[in-house]
């Protein structure tokens, strides 16, 4: 992009040393977005899954111990007669699965698969953050233009409409002119209005993202850069679009809920081992110690029909999730060939618009020369003034659309810029 093209279309606004810049106002979003905090969150929060599928596959250590008071009379069972007891027991275990027919390998795929699609999402949110605020940030500039703009058409069309009054009542003129000028001032007038509309909206907007009001921004950046080419483009986003790395690890954890679901058909083995303590617990001064190591196992011969229909309902899922792997795919590829041809295209107009901008500028300055020396009238000043802000806003309005559109084909190739 033309640097000259972008002081041009920012002359008018002086940016002090210290000014906000694009890069700034991102990681100011980045901070303060909710969008991002979602994100990162549910970043966490799978990686938290993750932690409890693996630790099925851990040893387990469970104690357990009970304490009381009371009396036990066996009612001279043995002999014995009633007695004031403390009742306690105490046992200590420790399990570790041996064999679980896969069901935690399946649980932790799909934990890291979900892991995957979290991380995925992160850097789709990430960046489509970034165009957003880039297209805020261009919008405060734009519309803070045209306020300028329009002020300064303000003021000559008020200052002309007063000559015409002037020149009216001295006779010098007829009222046609009075009115063309009352017409030009409501005009201006409507436009500076619509424009410092415009500029609140674009500031309300930018502060919602970014969390602070736009206090002197600097002018647009040049953008991402783009790859040299469409294939390479094309290739780069198959490598690292967010969006095709989330259906990828959707199919991961739908094919690792599949295994689960046909894990469930086979038997669980784990090894144990216990030691427990009881005392006062059948009659009055009764006393037991037991140590106990062996292996346990379960296997459910008879469910009803549960784990076929999980099975039918995983394999099915694994369907929609290869569909939606291809549907990505050609979805990206698309968006990265509109970008690409997009960004070459906002590039050559915004070149362009800036190319007029300076000719009307230049041709605004040669008509208020006119007139001053009296070779032209008043109106074709404002005639001139009128056409330099409309190309100025086309010019302004489209390097924002070039950085804007950087920054969303950043986003589609993966990017965190």
């Amino acid at each position: 992009m033309n640097r000259a093209c972008v002081a041009l279309l920012l002359a008018s606004l002086a940016a002090p040393v210290d000014a906000t810049t694009l890069d700034d106002a991102i990681a100011a979003a980045l901070a303060h977005d909710p969008s991002i905090t979602i994100a990162d969150a549910g970043r966490e929060a799978a990686g938290g899954r993750v932690t409890q599928a693996k630790s099925a596959g851990l040893p387990t250590v469970t104690v357990r111990g009970s304490l009381g008071y009371g009396r036990l009379d066996p009612q001279g069972f043995f002999g014995l007669g009633g007695a004031n007891v403390t009742p306690l027991t105490a046992q200590a275990s420790i399990e570790q699965p041996l064999f679980s027919g896969g069901r935690v390998a399946a649980a932790v795929a799909q934990a890291r698969a979900g892991l995957a699609v979290a991380e995925a999402g992160r850097i789709n949110a990430r960046g489509d953050l970034a165009a957003a605020v880039a297209d805020a940030y261009g919008n405060v500039l734009t519309s803070t233009i045209m306020v300028a703009s329009w002020q300064r058409l303000l003021a000559q069309t008020s200052e002309i409409e007063r000559q015409a009054r002037l020149r009216y009542k001295a006779g010098e003129s007829p009222d046609t002119e009075v009115a063309q000028a009352s017409a030009r001032l409501a005009e201006a007038r409507g436009g500076l209005a619509g424009a410092e509309g415009a500029v609140a909206a674009a500031r309300a907007h930018y502060r919602n993202l970014v969390g602070d009001d736009p206090l002197d921004l600097a002018p647009l950046p040049a953008g991402p850069p783009a790859p040299p080419t469409l294939d390479e483009a094309v290739a780069l986003a198959a490598h690292n679009s967010a969006g095709i790395a989330q259906a990828e690890a959707g199919l991961a954890g739908a094919r690792a809920a599949s295994r689960g679901a046909r894990a469930e058909r086979l038997p669980t083995v784990g090894a144990f081992a216990e030691a427990g303590r009881v005392s006062d617990q059948f009659f009055p001064d009764y006393r037991a110690n037991a140590a106990t190591v062996g292996v346990r196992a379960n296997w459910q011969l008879y469910n009803g029909g549960r784990v076929a229909g999980r099975i039918t309902e995983t394999n099915a899922e694994v369907r929609v999730a290869e569909a939606r792997l291809r549907a990505a795919r050609q979805q990206v590829e698309e968006q990265v060939v509109t970008l690409f041809q997009g960004l070459r295209t906002a590039q050559l107009i915004a070149i362009a618009a800036a190319d007029q901008a300076r000719a009307s500028e230049q041709a605004r300055i040669s008509v208020a020369h006119e007139v001053r020396v009296g070779m032209k009238p008043q109106f074709d000043l404002l005639d001139a003034e009128r056409e330099a802000i409309a190309s100025t806003a086309r010019a302004a309005q489209a390097d924002a659309a070039r950085v804007t559109t950087a920054y969303r084909l950043s986003a589609a190739l993966g990017r965190e810029d």
